[in-house]
Parts: C-alpha cells; sequence; structure tokens
C-alpha cells in the first residue's frame, strides 16, 4: 500500500524517558517513526546546542551567555560531559523500552551547522561566524558528529534515522541579521552559495535527511536533500511554488516532511489532504516519500497522547484513503 508515514517531532516535558517512548510506542505503530526523546526540563544539556554538543568531537563548555568553544582537544567541561551521558541515557531507554521489538527508524532533530556558527561562540569571546577557518571546522566536526549519532543509534537500538537539520537560522545569517558579540551591530552576512556548500559538505550521511530552514532558502535545501515544510494551504503563487518543490522531490525519490497541524477528525482530515495532493497533479506513488511531521512542544503526557493518536490515525487512513481510489 503507497501511504505517507507518520513522523513524531519536537519535545516532551518532564524527565522521564521511559514514559515518553512507552507513550510513542503504544500510540504510533510501525512505519510510523517516534522520535528520539527530546526533554527540555532536563536542562540546557539535553535540548538545542547542548545536544549537539553531546556529539561534538571538539571540547565545549557552557557559559552564562551560551556554549564556548575551548582550546585543545581534550573534553572536559561538566556540562558536556553531563550532554554526552544525557545522549547515552536517551538512546539506551528507548532499546528498553522497545524490548526486542521492532523500531524501524527514529526521528532526531539537530541544531544545523549554520545555526551552530551563530549560536555559538569561539575562545576569544566572539561568535563563531565571525571566523572562517572556525566555520570549517564546525562543518567537518558537524559532519562526524551527526555521523556518530547515527551510528549509536543503530548500533544500540537497530534503528535508522530520519535527522531533521534545523536551519531556520540561516536565513538571518544570509540576511547579515545575527548580532555582534557586543550587540551594537551585525556579523558580516553569508553568501547563499557559501551555506550552500556547508550543506552539501554534511548531506552524505546514512540517514533520511531534511532540512527545516526558512522559506527563503528553501530551494537550495532542496537541490540537496529533502526539506520540511507546513502542509501547503490555499491556492496562491507561494502555494504552487510549494507543491511544485514537493513534487519534484518525490519524483526523485527523495523523502520530504510536510507538517502537519492537529484538528478535527482525522479520517476526514486525512482524505481532505490526499485529495488536495492529488488535485494539485502529484502521483499517488510519490506518497511514499511523503513524511507527515507533527511537532510536539514540550508536551505533557496529556498533550502528546491524542496527538499521537491523531497523527497515527491520519497516516493509516491516508493510506487507506488512496488504496480505495
Amino acid at each position: 500500500m503507497t501511504h505517507p508515514v507518520a513522523v513524531v517531532d519536537g519535545t516532551f516535558a518532564g524527565t522521564d524517558l521511559h514514559a515518553v517512548y512507552k507513550l510513542q510506542l503504544e500510540e504510533l505503530g510501525s512505519p510510523n517513526i517516534p522520535a528520539l526523546a527530546e526533554l527540555p526540563h532536563v536542562g540546557p544539556h539535553a535540548t538545542g546546542l547542548g545536544k549537539l554538543a553531546a556529539n561534538l568531537g571538539m571540547p565545549i563548555e557552557r557559559r552564562s551567555y551560551g556554549w564556548q568553544l575551548q582550546h585543545g582537544h581534550r573534553i572536559s567541561s561538566a556540562d558536556q560531559l553531563r550532554a554526552i551521558s544525557h545522549r547515552d541515557s536517551v538512546i539506551q531507554a528507548l532499546a528498553d523500552v522497545a524490548a526486542g521489538d521492532d523500531v524501524p527508524a527514529v526521528s532526531v532533530r539537530l541544531l544545523g551547522p549554520v545555526t551552530a556558527m551563530t549560536a555559538g561562540w569561539l575562545p576569544s569571546g566572539q561568535r563563531i561566524i565571525r571566523d572562517p577557518a572556525a566555520r570549517a571546522d564546525i562543518v567537518d566536526a558537524w559532519a562526524e558528529a551527526a555521523g556518530a549519532l547515527i551510528e549509536r543509534i543503530r548500533s544500540v537500538t537497530g534503528a535508522a534515522t530520519t535527522l531533521i537539520v534545523q536551519e531556520r537560522d540561516a536565513a538571518q545569517a544570509v540576511n547579515g541579521r545575527i548580532q555582534t558579540a557586543s550587540g551594537a551591530g551585525f556579523e558580516r552576512s553569508l553568501d547563499t552559495a557559501e551555506i550552500r556548500s556547508y550543506w552539501q559538505a554534511i548531506a552524505d550521511q546514512d540517514a533520511v535527511m531534511l532540512f527545516d530552514v526558512s522559506p527563503q532558502l528553501q530551494d537550495t535545501a532542496a537541490e540537496i536533500c529533502g526539506v520540511t515544510m507546513d502542509w501547503p494551504q490555499g491556492r496562491s503563487h507561494a502555494t504552487e511554488h510549494v507543491w511544485e518543490l514537493v513534487d519534484g522531490l518525490v519524483r526523485a525519490e527523495t523523502p520530504v516532511g510536510l507538517q502537519l497541524e492537529q484538528h478535527g477528525d482525522p479520517h476526514r482530515d486525512a482524505e481532505q489532504r490526499i485529495r488536495q495532493y492529488l488535485d494539485w497533479g502529484l502521483a499517488s506513488e510519490g506518497l511514499e516519500y511523503v513524511r507527515l511531521l507533527h511537532r510536539f512542544d514540550a508536551a505533557t503526557e496529556a498533550q502528546a497522547g491524542p496527538g499521537l493518536h491523531w497523527l497515527s490515525l491520519c497516516a493509516q487512513h491516508a493510506g487507506q484513503y488512496v488504496a480505495s481510489l
């Protein structure tokens, strides 16, 4: 049966990894993809740049103003070591809860290299984005970090990875809107071609990669791999362009993530979206490469449960509806 696959994205409330996985695995079912648990309440080492720090092979430590690279090669920061330990717990907890049941894939949201350049700091106290050599180092380190994380997930859980690369701030770098350390001005803008070269350098991963970027850079990212977008609504030139982008990706057998907001009956919603997809002239066979994303924001169990159930039913009925046409 040709059908889209549901993918969980986002963060969850609390500190109980096992509860997050138990809820996801109970509600979703294969082939839908749960998220590797991200719990902001655990601390700054468990999310955002801290989550990336757990996988970087370069030393970085937490300061009052953010994460700052250290001189040398030895990882010694308590916060980075804490991040590494938490990452290992997050992955092991999934294996424990699955208890031998097949989990084909998990999704992981990770700050992209350009966003890391804008958010992180050099040992000198300046932003990483200011230094061309440091930018190149971050790109190399990011590619190695992503590869190591993907391999660790596979070796511990047996699951493949859908990697959502968070690069919304890349447009700010292109537009010259990243403030300097002093706050008195802005860092030099980066050319789109330079950012594209960074993304190209990290794209060779053993994972499904979906870039989460602003509309300004969606075409650039789609030249390299998959992208995530809000499900297009209405009829306009912008909407038409999004569907053309989706069509081009699925024709190339490249996964594309379409973000859904929960509303209404999932069966009726699924049918409406499938009709919309087909009305724009896209082939039903392309739905195999469509990922239906639903993002949670520090969701409690009471919030996440209904959302996961709705997402699962939406994806399941979408496949059934296509088969009935």
